[in-house]
């Protein structure tokens, strides 16, 4: 996308998914938001948190 911004003309990278694809991730999107709703799925504050549950399994 070719936008103008302080009489600057910007280039703005958009990708386009087709449309049976954005389908398919807001499927799974909702599958991981359920899981962690129900506790399933663990949630992480950090990527060490993350490391030392990985670590410890």
């Amino acid at each position: 996308m070719l936008t103008e911004f302080r009489q600057k003309a910007q280039v703005m990278p958009v990708v386009v998914y087709p449309k049976k694809y954005l389908s398919e991730l807001k499927i799974d999107i909702d599958d991981v938001k359920n899981k962690i709703a129900s506790g399933e799925q663990p949630v992480f504050d950090s990527v060490e948190a993350l490391f030392e549950k990985l670590e410890a399994d």
